[in-house]
């Protein structure tokens, strides 16, 4: 409900139909704003998910909490809309199918199909509505990354074609700034690359190739890690993310968390994750807060499955609480 109340408000629909980037959830940046729009549709889509275990709820709270979470869905890709986030459509279109793949894990009814279905259509309204704006957004960015992966296995050298790339002038303008970032980014780190070069990067910066670019966020999160704390950064990074999902598939597989909890678990790790492509957003307050969460949740999974051990509890009998199946 509040995150219904917070959509509705902060939406403007004059400002969405007259091709203007549209404020979301109280965000300055329209971009950040997407993400957490992007968390919350996941986050409704289980929810409703979560709503459909069979349990003491009546069966009309039930269909009135998921039409509820089918509104706050449609709300939301029509705020991504408006916001005109590239990565974020992008982050979404890797992340759904993950959703979908996950659905199939679980032992699901025709139901819970049809809640997908009533998801779908409500993401899937906005998206026509607002088409030719997004595709006007990422047909241009998608026929660069073409045009790069094929130069690239010709020539071999990747840094010579994104070079090429800036120099033609054909590239969008925000994509074109994020190459000359990245390729400033890539001199700073090639410079150590297993440790990263710490705090002393931006004295680095100075002396790199676009260096008058005019933005030192590096619009790319893993190269924001990087920079600074080198391939053993990344593997910290990793390490934390894989042993925190493990936690979290160990908890599920013997029932101890339900479904739509893993499954909000891991799209949410996997749109975040390609939402870290194009944007630093873990060097940001909403990265920082997901980051924070999604390690205390692996945690949570680790003593949960510590406190089993020691008590010998297994919840895997206990449809109710750990399986999607029934109403």
């Amino acid at each position: 409900m509040i995150s219904l109340l917070a959509l509705l408000v902060s939406l403007e629909p004059q400002t969405l139909l007259s091709g203007d980037r549209a404020p979301l959830l109280f965000h300055s940046n329209p971009i950040h704003a997407s993400v957490a729009g992007g968390l919350i549709a996941l986050a409704a889509v289980c929810f409703g998910l979560f709503l459909a275990r069979p349990g003491s709820n009546g069966r009309g709270l039930r269909i009135s909490g998921v039409a509820l979470c089918i509104v706050v869905v449609a709300l939301c890709f029509l705020g991504i809309a408006g916001a005109q986030s590239k990565g974020v459509w992008l982050a979404l279109l890797g992340a759904l199918p993950v959703l979908v793949v996950m659905m199939l894990t679980e032992r699901t009814q025709l139901r819970h199909w049809l809640l997908l279905a009533g998801v779908l259509v409500a993401a899937a309204i906005p998206s026509v509505l607002f088409s030719p704006e997004i595709s006007a957004l990422l047909e241009p960015n998608i026929g660069t990354a073409v045009s790069f992966a094929s130069s690239a296995t010709h020539t071999g050298d990747p840094l010579v074609v994104v070079e090429r790339l800036i120099a033609s002038g054909s590239v969008p303008h925000t994509l074109n700034e994020r190459l000359m970032i990245w390729v400033n980014g890539w001199e700073i780190w090639r410079t150590n690359i297993v440790f990263g070069t710490g705090i002393a990067w931006e004295t680095l910066w100075d002396g790199t190739t676009y260096a008058d670019v005019g933005y030192q966020l590096m619009h790319n999160g893993y190269l924001e890690v990087a920079v600074r704390y080198g391939l053993v950064g990344l593997a910290f990074y990793a390490v934390l993310m894989v042993w925190s999902l493990w936690q979290a598939f160990a908890c599920r597989s013997r029932g101890l968390i339900p479904a739509p909890m893993f499954i909000l678990y891991v799209t949410a790790t996997a749109i975040f994750g390609l939402t870290m492509l194009t944007n630093s957003n873990n060097r940001l307050a909403i990265g920082e807060s997901f980051m924070l969460v999604a390690a205390g949740f692996g945690f949570c999974c680790f003593y949960k499955l510590q406190d089993a051990a020691r008590t010998g509890g297994d919840a895997r009998s206990e449809t109710p609480a750990g399986s999607l199946s029934g109403w």
